[in-house]
C-alpha cells in the first residue's frame, strides 16, 4: 500500500534541513539513517538499515536514501538525520560531559535517538549504560515504559507492541519532553531481523517464530520513522475514534 508522502513529513524534512549545515542540493532532502559511532559495534546491523529503507521506499512512497551515515559525537551538527541509531551488545564507553551536551542539543532540535538492544537474555550492561548515557544529557528526565497507544504504534500501521529478533520483552521504553518521545530503548534487537545478506537470506534465525514476525519489526521500524517525521499527528482529533475501533476488530 503506497502512502504518499504527506505535508507534514515534507515540513519535518525541510525543518531539520534547515538546521543541518550539510545540506546543499535538492538531493539531500532525501531522508536517511544516522548511526552514532559511540563503541564500534554497530557495523553487524548495517544491511538491516538498507533493507529497512528499501521496505520503506516501496511500502511508502517517503523520499529516502538506502544509505546511511556515522557520525561520532563531534558529527553530530552535521547529520543529515533527525533519526539516530545506537546498537550494541555490550556497555558503551562513558561520554564527556561536553559529548552529553552535544547529544542534549540534537535531541531537543528535534533529533530522536533509538538504542538497539542486541545482546542475549540476562545481560544488562547496554542497557545500564544506555540509561546512564541519557541521564547525562537528560537528568531532569526518567525512562518509562512506552505506552501501547502511543503515537510510535500507530503512524502507519497498527501495532500492538514490539518485536524484535529476541523475545526479551513485550515493551519499549523511552524518554519524552513535553508530547514528544526523543528517545527509545528496544530490548529485542529490532535491527537484528531485519539483517540480510547480499542475496536475501536472513541473517539471525528469529528468536519465537519467524515469517510475520519478522515483518512486524519491518511495520515497528517503518512506524519510528514516521513517528520522527510527523510525531503525534495521530492523536490529532480525527483519529482516536477510527484507531480505537480498528483495534476492537
Amino acid at each position: 500500500m503506497g502512502c504518499p508522502l504527506k505535508r507534514r513529513t515534507f515540513v519535518s524534512l525541510l525543518s531539520w534541513a534547515a538546521l543541518s549545515p550539510a545540506f546543499s542540493s535538492e538531493q539531500d532532502l532525501r531522508f536517511r539513517f544516522t548511526m552514532l559511532d559511540i563503541n564500534n559495534n554497530w557495523q553487524p546491523r548495517q544491511r538491516s538499515l538498507r533493507k529497512l529503507a528499501f521496505e520503506i521506499q516501496n511500502r511508502c512512497n517517503i523520499p529516502i536514501d538506502p544509505e546511511f551515515d556515522v557520525v561520532k559525537f563531534d558529527g553530530l551538527y552535521k547529520a543529515n538525520s533527525p533519526f539516530l541509531i545506537v546498537t550494541g551488545d555490550k556497555a558503551l564507553p562513558e561520554v564527556s560531559l561536553e559529548q552529553a551536551n552535544l547529544l542534549r542539543s540534537t535531541l531537543r532540535s528535534g533529533g530522536f535517538l533509538l538504542f538497539d538492544d542486541q545482546s542475549e537474555s540476562g545481560d544488562q550492561a547496554f542497557y545500564q549504560s544506555c540509561l546512564a548515557l541519557m541521564k547525562k544529557a537528560f537528568p531532569e528526565l526518567s525512562v518509562n515504559i512506552i505506552p501501547n497507544d502511543h503515537s510510535m504504534y500507530q503512524s502507519y500501521y497498527l501495532l500492538k507492541e514490539p518485536r524484535g529478533r529476541l523475545n526479551k520483552t513485550t515493551y519499549l521504553e523511552g524518554w519524552s519532553q513535553g508530547i514528544r518521545t526523543i528517545a527509545a530503548f528496544s530490548h529485542n534487537d529490532m535491527l537484528g531481523a531485519m539483517e540480510a545478506d547480499r542475496i536475501g537470506n536472513w541473517t539471525y534465525n528469529m528468536e519465537i517464530g519467524g515469517g510475520f514476525r519478522r515483518e512486524l519489526c519491518f511495520r515497528l521500524g517503518i512506524n519510528m520513522t514516521y513517528y520522527v517525521l510527523t510525531v503525534n499527528y495521530k492523536k490529532d482529533r480525527a483519529f482516536p475514534p477510527v484507531i480505537e475501533r480498528r483495534r476492537r476488530q
